[in-house]
């Protein structure tokens, strides 16, 4: 005689087993507002930077930091620099304002260029990661002829842009490297927002 059993499976488990109810769906992250803060009148941090690498094998000035703050270039040539980077065939150093700052009448962004009067191409974003839109390029910064410490002048409606947190200064001499200095490329000291007033700011620089 054939056997039959009927496996009997627990009531507990029947119900552990059963169709699950859904997840709820992750709420959404809001996204902080960029222009939240205020902005500080120079350079606050450094979000990101490149610079060639056969221009940072002999350049001596490789320091993105030195274009946070205002602006401090000193020293002679070829090798007694300080207060500034250079940056190389194309490189770029990439500043947070702290904030937003926003189009107004005639310029809002001033670059300040050492050493020489080398051009250098300025873009701007509202996010680190970008998109990124261009205001000027190859802008010639500053009187080669007239001391160590040159600058730019820059209009956000240059590029359509009201409002703008980062600042992309990236080198517009184009020269390609090695190209038989030490300091290769624009040699970004500072970059300053122009509409920020310094009576506003608790330590009248920042």
């Amino acid at each position: 005689m054939t056997r039959r059993f009927l496996r009997v499976v627990p009531l507990a488990l029947a119900v552990a087993c059963g169709p699950s109810e859904p997840s709820p769906s992750p709420s959404p992250t809001a996204t902080p507002d960029p222009c939240a803060t205020a902005p500080s009148r120079y350079g606050k941090a450094i979000v990101e930077s490149w610079i060639p690498a056969c221009s940072l094998a002999q350049d001596i000035y490789n320091d993105p930091s030195e274009a946070l703050g205002p602006p401090n270039a000193a020293g002679s040539g070829p090798d007694h620099f300080s207060g500034f980077v250079s940056l190389g065939f194309g490189g770029h150093v990439t500043v947070d304002l702290g904030g937003c700052i926003s189009d107004v009448a005639g310029p809002d962004l001033r670059v300040f260029q050492a050493v020489s009067g080398e051009p250098v191409s300025v873009y701007v974003s509202l996010q680190p990661e970008g998109p990124f839109t261009l205001i000027e390029a190859l802008k010639e910064c500053g009187d080669p002829y007239s001391g160590i410490q040159h600058s730019c002048e820059f209009d956000l409606a240059s590029g359509g842009v009201t409002r703008a947190r980062y600042v992309r200064v990236e080198d517009g001499e184009l020269f390609p490297c090695p190209g038989g200095t030490v300091t290769e490329g624009a040699d970004f000291d500072a970059v300053e927002a122009l509409g920020v007033s310094t009576a506003a700011l608790p330590d009248g620089t920042r």
